[in-house]
């Protein structure tokens, strides 16, 4: 029996298999994998990567491949780390209850490598005794069939989501365990003191590049050369800065100018705008529902997200409505207790 920590990795998608591959990539762990719609695929023929940071890689799969969680579950030994890469759902499918099978008490460290704001805390509620870590990573990378095209380079930072339940010493050590399961000499992960800050940076790009193009239909690169920076991102950026600052997170002054320029020489299409190309609902609520909850409840006004959002969740009302999630009566419904002036 091998002494090595179990990970398993949830969500082998276009950025959990570029993930899953650099924890397999030092040979310092177990690695499992659950696979969704690829399974077949990627447990007959594994996957190609093509990568900026790891060159054409063919045929790759780790040790245990699983087509769902239950599976992977019914494999005995208990867990040490279970990272979660999926899309965040709440609103079809909570993470914290996705993850249940797989979780042991006390041992099992859960890693939230996923876009979004305020993600730890269902997590913590329902598993105090457990540490729960924060992945933020920039990197460009889309799954096709099996086929993974990284096009940006890995950076990822980890850090814990305060749990008052359990000691920093406790938390903070698990952090740089996984930063050491994870980093390689292609990629560059680091431990980071502060997850609240390093959320809000990302959410600076994901809160308004990620959602604008999603809503328009195009990518980074056209969003710029059309001159909506100007009109609609950089405004957008400002609103977050400003939630951000009134919550106690002061981002540096470069913030703006650098999140522009994350994807300078790519015309881009970021990760929303993918799974609306592809019928898939979107991780909206995490992204920029939190946000604005928190923006509520420190007292700042966001009148350019709360209109990206509120578009948004028509156009999450039909893809929900198109993958099946929800059912839109066949005579449309008529309330005439509403007057509207």
């Amino acid at each position: 029996m091998s002494c090595l920590p179990n990970v398993l990795l949830i969500g082998a998608g276009g950025v959990g298999a570029v993930v899953a591959y650099s924890i397999d990539y030092n040979n310092l762990s177990q690695l499992s994998i659950v696979v969704g719609r690829d399974y077949e695929k990627v447990k007959d023929a594994g996957y190609e990567i093509n990568s900026v940071d790891h060159g054409t890689v063919h045929g790759w799969k780790p040790a245990h491949i699983y087509p769902n969680i239950n599976a992977a579950a019914a494999a005995n030994d208990p867990y040490d780390f279970v990272v979660v890469t999926t899309k965040n759902l709440p609103d079809i499918q909570k993470v914290e209850d996705l993850i249940e099978p797989v979780v042991t008490k006390e041992i099992t460290t859960v890693v939230l490598i996923q876009n979004g704001f305020d993600l730890g805390r269902p997590i913590i509620a329902k598993y105090p005794e457990n540490v729960c870590l924060s992945g933020v990573t920039f990197i460009g990378s889309h799954n096709y069939g099996g086929v993974i095209k990284q096009t940006q380079h890995e950076v990822t930072q980890i850090s814990y989501f305060p749990n008052s339940h359990l000691s920093k010493e406790v938390q903070e050590s698990k952090a740089k365990e996984f930063v050491k399961l994870y980093s390689t000499d292609k990629n560059s992960v680091t431990y980071s003191e502060d997850s609240k800050f390093s959320r809000y940076r990302k959410l600076v790009y994901n809160g308004t590049l990620n959602t604008i193009c999603t809503l328009v239909g195009t990518d980074t690169g056209r969003v710029e050369l059309s001159g909506g920076n100007e009109s609609i991102v950089i405004p957008a950026m400002k609103e977050i800065i400003a939630v951000a600052k009134a919550d106690g997170v002061i981002l540096p002054p470069t913030t703006i100018n650098d999140m522009l320029h994350d994807d300078d020489g790519d015309y881009f299409t970021p990760s929303m705008t993918v799974d609306s190309r592809k019928g898939n609902p979107l991780e909206l609520e995490v992204i920029l529902g939190n946000l604005l909850k928190v923006a509520g409840e420190v007292g700042v006004e966001t009148p350019v997200l709360s209109v990206i959002y509120s578009l948004l969740r028509i156009v999450q009302f039909r893809l929900k409505e198109q993958a099946g999630y929800i059912t839109v009566p066949k005579e449309r419904p008529i309330d005439k207790s509403k007057v509207w002036e």
